[in-house]
């Protein structure tokens, strides 16, 4: 049960951050997997593909609703990201953990620099 409630908060966490900051679930559910729940760095990713949908979906619905989501644009958007998804899940074998880790680690320095500078 403590294992679950674990995991639950977890998902409250990167919905609330996926909801209020249109970012994905990923950039909290990867390191909180890796830090509270153990998971390996692949086994983060992986498992965090399978929540940002659902999560994804539920925060679209309420932006559409009040008239903030464009849905043609979306709809290239996860055309993209459908083939992109592909590819990057298949290269993700060939980096071990470790590497995996660090690029991970670099990409949100990189994002989070390009969010504050002007």
């Amino acid at each position: 049960m403590k294992e679950r409630l674990k995991f639950i908060l977890i998902g409250v966490i990167g919905g609330l951050a996926s909801g209020l900051l249109g970012i994905g679930g990923g950039l909290v559910f990867v390191p909180l997997l890796i830090t509270y729940a153990a998971y390996s760095q692949k086994e983060a990713h992986a498992t965090s593909l399978g929540a940002i949908i659902p999560a994804g979906i539920a925060g679209a619905l309420i932006y559409n609703l009040n008239g903030l989501n464009s849905f043609t644009d979306s709809a290239y958007l996860a055309l993209g990201g459908i083939l992109g998804a592909q590819i990057g899940s298949r290269a993700m074998y060939k980096f071990s953990n470790k590497k995996l880790r660090k690029s991970f680690g670099v990409f949100l320095f990189i994002m989070s620099i390009r969010m504050v500078l002007p």
